[in-house]
């Protein structure tokens, strides 16, 4: 998956400190980013411009990181790749803010099953497993323009409604006020950016 070269110019100058430390405890976890229940969601404010990664193991969405075979599988990676492509019941940016989706870019191996078998008509439970389905991810990135970016005070995450597998996102924010972060739950789904 493309990632900008801004987000990543803003970020690495903020981020070295913060990132030390989860470098560290990735050390001693083996699965690192890849732990069910958590994913990590990274914003960069730029002007009028946000743009949202999502780093989620695929089992928090659809419930399975297998390659999908049968029709319920295939339908589920349907839904889900449906109600990303339409963030907004998902991401709630300050509403005064104006922020509207410009695009959307999905990554995942399901994904890519699915496209191939709706496309071609191929039964994928005779496919060999790859070494990506034990630990399939899915990403995505939602870029926002915002008609008054000045009014963007905070992020919520109504993803936890839609998707309750998913029990913690680990967000990591570059805003014009600085950098912000902040372990959101469905108890606590908000995080300032004032």
């Amino acid at each position: 998956m493309r990632r900008t070269l801004l987000a990543l110019s803003l970020a690495l100058p903020f981020s070295q400190p913060l990132f030390a430390h989860e470098h560290h405890d990735h050390e001693h976890d083996s699965l690192g980013a890849h732990e069910h229940g958590v994913a990590s969601l990274n914003l960069v404010v730029d002007g009028n411009q946000v743009s949202l990664e999502l780093d989620s193991p695929a089992a928090n969405l659809v419930g399975f990181e297998y390659q999908p075979s049968t029709e319920a599988d295939l339908a589920t990676v349907a839904r889900v790749k449906s109600e990303l492509q339409q963030a907004n019941g998902l991401f709630t940016l300050t509403p005064a803010a104006g922020c509207q989706l410009q695009q959307v870019e999905l990554d995942s191996p399901l994904f890519a099953a699915h496209d191939h078998d709706e496309h071609e008509g191929h039964d994928h439970a005779d496919d060999d497993q790859d070494g990506h389905a034990e630990h399939a991810d899915i990403q995505g990135r939602f870029d926002y323009t915002c008609d008054a970016p000045e009014h963007l005070e905070a992020l919520t995450l109504p993803l936890f409604n839609t998707y309750p597998a998913m029990q913690r996102i680990q967000v990591q924010a570059i805003t014009a006020s600085g950098q912000h972060g902040a372990a959101l739950s469905a108890d606590q789904p908000t995080l300032p950016l004032d």
